[in-house]
């Protein structure tokens, strides 16, 4: 008779023989330990995103994520929440999405390793594609033409702008500055610093850096960005006195006209005025003149007509003053002697043959 015993992880086996073999299992306790590892998927952070200014493109970077096989990237719209696929499965570890609608976004990154997936999310990252527009004009209140400095224009954006200055406004004449001042979609334009009388206009250049939302205004549009600022005041020759049926230094009981080719080289001439001193010789001013009268028709000269202009027979002088569109007078001319005779010469009885 042959006995076998066999122990296999606590378990007796006994193996008997007799015409046979028998088989017979029973259990006993055991103690042991074991261990066991798992994996991890970062995600793939930091994501930044950026948009280059009226681009309609966003560049996604992000980190690259160990044991990731891919990444995908989704734009989300912050305003909604709506999604959307925004580059396709990559490797890589960058995309560009291209055509971006207006709005503010941020994008999300999912790395993926088999069935598991570990996401990282950017900051918000702002889209604005259209280039606001600006409209330059004169200021409402300004008058034009001008002899007050500041000379003011004011500037209508398309949206609100920011970080608008000075430096983005271009005026002539070059010697002149100006300052900006305003906020949002309307500045006011004050230029000054203007050494003579000439035409003053304003435009803006293309600039990135005053739009808010980055993308840059296109070229300016005007309906009024000139104003004539003049400081300068006419010049008023002497004037022409022409009395009807008479020298013209010569006044009777006529009528008599006064014409004067004032010039102005800025605004133009409004009008001249005409005043008389008595005498031959001296000045004549404000001090000691008398108003004749004025005109504003510079087709005729500015003329204007007088029956027996003056009070009393005798010598006087006449002199204009010119004043332009901005209100700047001229000094007075040099003066046009007149002499006026309206009384008439007296004779004696005559004589016949030396007898009255």
């Amino acid at each position: 008779m042959t006995r076998r015993v066999l122990l296999v992880l606590g378990l007796v086996v006994l193996a008997m023989a007799g015409g046979g073999t028998a088989w017979a299992f029973w259990s006993a306790a055991g103690a042991g330990t074991g261990s066991a590892t798992t994996g991890t998927l970062a995600p793939p952070t930091p994501v930044t995103a950026s948009a280059p200014p009226g681009a309609g493109t966003v560049n996604v970077t992000w980190t690259a994520s160990a044991r990731a096989t891919g990444y995908t990237v989704n734009r989300v719209r912050t305003s909604d929440g709506l999604t959307a696929a925004a580059c396709s499965t990559t490797t890589a570890t960058s995309c560009s999405e291209v055509n971006v609608p207006d709005g503010i976004y941020h994008y999300v990154v999912t790395a993926i390793s088999a069935s598991w997936t570990a996401s990282g999310a950017s900051a918000d990252v702002t889209v604005h594609n259209s280039r606001p527009s600006v409209t330059v004009n004169q200021a409402a209140a300004q008058a034009d033409p001008t002899a007050t400095s500041p000379v003011n224009f004011t500037a209508v954006f398309s949206e609100a702008v920011t970080d608008f200055t000075s430096a983005d406004v271009t005026v002539s004449p070059g010697t002149a500055t100006v300052v900006v001042s305003g906020s949002g979609p309307t500045y006011n334009l004050a230029v000054s610093g203007l050494a003579g009388s000439s035409s003053v206009t304003v435009s803006i250049a293309a600039n990135t850096a005053y739009d808010s939302g980055g993308a840059g205004n296109t070229a300016s549009t005007s309906t009024d960005n000139t104003v004539t600022y003049d400081a300068t005041a006419p010049t008023a020759p002497a004037p022409v006195a022409t009395a009807t049926g008479s020298f013209e230094t010569f006044v009777g009981n006529t009528a008599v006209t006064f014409t004067d080719a004032a010039t102005d080289d800025f605004s133009g001439v409004a009008s001249v005025a005409y005043y008389r001193c008595t005498g031959a010789a001296g000045g004549c001013t404000a001090t000691n003149w008398t108003a004749i009268g004025s005109s504003t028709s510079a087709a005729t000269n500015f003329a204007i007509t007088r029956n027996a202009p003056f009070a009393a027979d005798g010598a006087y002088r006449v002199v204009a003053v010119a004043t332009d569109a901005t209100g700047n007078v001229s000094v007075p001319s040099v003066a046009t002697p007149l002499t006026v005779d309206t009384t008439p010469p007296t004779v004696s009885r005559p004589t016949v043959n030396g007898h009255p």
